[in-house]
């Protein structure tokens, strides 16, 4: 469990000191230090509880004890070091050692980025808070250093689970789920009342051999399993809505999911991860 912090002033001393150091070509007169410190301290007394409904706004402000996520692992011990630097009992890797699963810790005052659409923003919490996360082990023709990506393929952040939201209320009836990941957005897929079943559409096997067992005990719905590429076979199912979170980036597959929803007949309704926050529509119904 992540120790217990609040907004003191040595607190705000340290977070400004990690501002200023990491832009030090940036020269802040006595002024803007003192206002950037009261923005922060007013920022850390105005937290509120996390839920499935809060909103997503430019400065998000969160009591870190209401910040609950699922831990596939119980009892991974929480860390901030580098993935590279991680020790035994901090991190679990898939079998052939391609994943490494582990428990961030995320101290409080410290800002996180978030997005909506072209919007970007910050959140913040109150309480040292943990972000499960999922790295990839690099490949032959990656130019970083170390064993592991610097940044994790999959984490539980709020910018993550505020904006897999609007996909998630979309689904009902027989759902597609195009991209296993932590199993977020297939936990809270089954749990909606509206869905009868649901379909996992993931290229891995190893990630769904390793990962999917930890994540079957919280489904409610029946599931399908299909392991491959999404765009092969997406276009042979039937259901009623698919959400595909397949992109390396946020918002930018526009153009793949209008070519998946051409090439599947039997699909009435597609959703891609940031695409509809983007346009501010959704895909109407065929």
């Amino acid at each position: 469990m992540p120790a217990a912090a609040h907004g003191t002033d040595g607190l705000d001393r340290d977070w400004y000191h990690r501002v200023t150091t990491m832009a030090p070509r940036i020269q802040l007169t006595a002024a803007q230090q003192q206002a950037l410190l009261a923005r922060h301290r007013d920022r850390m007394r105005s937290c509120e509880p996390w839920s499935a409904a809060i909103k997503w706004k430019p400065e998000l402000n969160v009591q870190g004890s209401t910040y609950k996520v699922l831990e596939l692992w119980p009892g991974i011990v929480a860390s901030d070091a580098p993935v590279d630097q991680l020790e035994r009992g901090q991190y679990v890797d898939s079998p052939s050692r391609r994943f490494r699963y582990c428990v961030r810790l995320h101290r409080a005052g410290q800002t996180l980025l978030t997005w909506w659409g072209a919007q970007v923003g910050t959140v913040l919490f109150d309480h040292d808070v943990i972000i499960p996360a999922l790295y990839q082990a690099r490949g032959p023709d990656d130019p970083g250093t170390g064993e592991w990506t610097e940044t994790p393929w999959m984490s539980l952040t709020p910018a993550e689970l505020i904006t897999l939201r609007p996909g998630t209320r979309l689904a009902r009836g027989r759902t597609v789920v195009a991209g296993l990941g932590l199993g977020h957005q297939l936990i809270e897929v089954s749990r909606r009342i509206q869905v009868k079943r649901v379909i996992l559409v993931e290229l891995d096997q190893e990630l769904v051999d390793w990962i999917l067992p930890r994540i079957r005990p919280h489904l409610r719905k029946p599931l399908d399993v299909h392991v491959g590429d999404a765009y092969e076979i997406i276009p042979t199912l039937r259901a009623d809505v698919a959400l595909i979170d397949i992109f390396p980036g946020y918002g930018d597959g526009f153009a793949r999911v209008a070519e998946l929803a051409r090439r599947s007949p039997s699909i009435k309704k597609f959703w891609g991860w940031g695409t509809s926050e983007m346009t501010g529509l959704a895909q109407p119904d065929r």
